[in-house]
């Protein structure tokens, strides 16, 4: 075979290495820019509603760690208001990378369990700021969830030791869920205090729509109603609506299209 030939056939291979190499590293540069490997900027902590179990937020957290490791912290807080907590820790995560899920023992649904489930929360913070250093975060509220974060945010419990930076809220009942007879009895005092939510940067405000106005529990318009509350001139305030024929409230944290706003909205947020 001719030496020519024998150079000719290394020089392409040589070509086609150095063409290949580059694409891989642009394609990792591009990787690294995305929504899947963008650095978490703080933990993120999750509260379910009423009637609640350990397991609400699995799914969420299954596609959470699917594309990036999370350490997980599990709170419990006791119907005495004691305050459990049990991590998971992954090798070569940081903090900010952590989901943290609180837990109520007792999560009847009553507006006066609520305001009690407030101080609870208020409690676990303090005792994960104590053990985990931490300093800020964001936060998921599903259901009564949502009124237990939006008590929190402004100020209406015991304490407030952990700033809040971004607020998801997925099918809070603001106003109950009698469309007919709403309930202003925890709306009100938020009302009241609806300053405080200025301090939040971001707040995404989510309904579920069968296409009847509600999600088979809670009406858009007891959602809805938390724009009076957020939209303040320097909090950046969203509102959407999931509709889907099938959907319902207690199937919303389930949805694949929440787990991405949960992603693109609290976890690269």
């Amino acid at each position: 075979m001719p030496k020519k030939f024998i150079w000719g056939l290394v020089a392409c291979g040589t070509f086609l290495l150095l063409v290949i190499g580059l694409g891989l590293a642009t394609q990792l540069n591009r990787d690294r820019s995305s929504h899947v490997m963008t650095q978490q900027r703080r933990p993120l902590i999750m509260v379910a509603g009423s009637n609640s179990t350990k397991t609400d937020f699995d799914a969420i957290i299954k596609s959470l760690t699917a594309q990036h490791p999370h350490p997980v912290v599990n709170v419990t807080v006791t119907a005495d208001q004691q305050v459990k907590v049990q991590s998971k820790r992954v090798k070569n995560t940081a903090l900010n990378d952590t989901l943290i899920v609180i837990f109520f023992e007792d999560s009847t649904d009553s507006n006066a369990n609520i305001v009690k489930q407030t101080d609870g929360l208020a409690k676990a913070l303090t005792t994960i700021k104590r053990q985990l250093h931490l300093k800020t975060a964001n936060a998921l509220g599903y259901s009564n969830g949502g009124l237990i974060w939006s008590r929190y945010v402004a100020n209406l419990a015991a304490s407030t030791p952990v700033k809040i930076h971004d607020l998801m809220l997925l099918g809070t009942p603001f106003r109950g869920t009698d469309a007919q007879h709403p309930d202003n009895q925890l709306y009100q005092p938020l009302m009241t205090h609806r300053n405080a939510f200025k301090s939040l940067h971001a707040v995404v405000n989510v309904a579920g729509d069968t296409s009847h106005g509600d999600d088979n529990v809670v009406p858009l318009t007891s959602v809805t109603a938390g724009g009076k509350l957020f939209m303040n001139g320097q909090t950046r305030y969203t509102q959407m609506t999931v509709n889907l024929k099938n959907i319902s409230h207690g199937t919303l944290l389930q949805e694949r299209y929440v787990a991405r706003l949960v992603r693109q909205n609290l976890v690269n947020q």
